[in-house]
């Protein structure tokens, strides 16, 4: 079970593609920074979990709590890893 990005921060869609993006963040001491971070579209999470031998898959949306500028809803997923 993992938790990331439905979209990204202020609103542009989630990639259609698996490619990574370089998310704006700031480390424990508060100097900036990115952090890598795979902003996928739901159905794209689904297969790549599937293709890399996972049963079970399943994704919940879990809305914003705020409306602010940089909120984003999250994606709750789970899997199974098959034996």
């Amino acid at each position: 079970m993992f938790s990331t990005l439905a979209h990204y921060l202020g609103g542009a869609p989630a990639e259609p593609d698996v490619v990574p993006a370089e998310i704006a963040a700031r480390t424990p001491g508060g100097e900036t920074t990115t952090m890598r971070r795979w902003v996928l579209q739901e159905h794209v999470w689904t297969k790549v979990l599937d293709e890399s031998g996972f049963t079970g898959v399943g994704v919940d949306t879990l809305p914003s709590p705020t409306d602010a500028p940089r909120s984003a809803a999250t994606l709750l997923i789970r899997a199974v890893r098959r034996a």
